[in-house]
């Protein structure tokens, strides 16, 4: 008991110096990260149409490395939910990941509800610059 007597003016001390930090990461000189946007479509010269369950997946990758694997950038995966071509998404991503120096490509896939591969671009599609939006032309998937 003596010894916790001994502790509490020791305590009292070290709570009376405590800070506080304000709530508001404004007031600290701290934003929140912005996102970007890219929005676009993506569509195929065929008319064929979708199956009710096929999705949609955009990627965004850095491939400025030849024979390396392109670190994912950002991504997304869309139900089509029966729509059809062309289909329209928007991606978010991190403006702070893109390093001015390196290349970045947008590509798109559609595969059926087993997840089998069904359409996908076959060219490079450069990452537009923010505000632009982009169209990705599919090919079809033999098989």
């Amino acid at each position: 008991m003596k010894n916790a007597l001994l502790l509490l003016p020791l305590l009292a001390g070290l709570a009376a110096c405590e800070t506080t930090r304000p709530k508001d990461n404004a007031a600290e000189g701290t934003m929140p990260a912005k996102i970007v946007s890219l929005s676009g479509t993506a569509s195929y010269r065929e008319r064929i149409a979708l199956q009710a369950d096929a999705r949609l997946e955009v990627e965004i990758r850095d491939v400025s490395l030849m024979d390396a694997p392109a670190p994912l950038i950002a991504k997304v995966e869309i139900p089509t939910a029966g729509g059809q071509p062309p289909l329209a998404f928007t991606l978010n991503y991190d403006p702070a990941r893109i390093v001015p120096r390196n290349r970045y490509a947008v590509s798109a896939r559609i595969t059926d509800g087993s997840g089998r591969l069904i359409w996908i671009t076959d060219t490079h599609v450069d990452l537009p610059s923010p505000g632009k939006s982009v169209e990705l032309n599919l090919v079809r998937v033999a098989g």
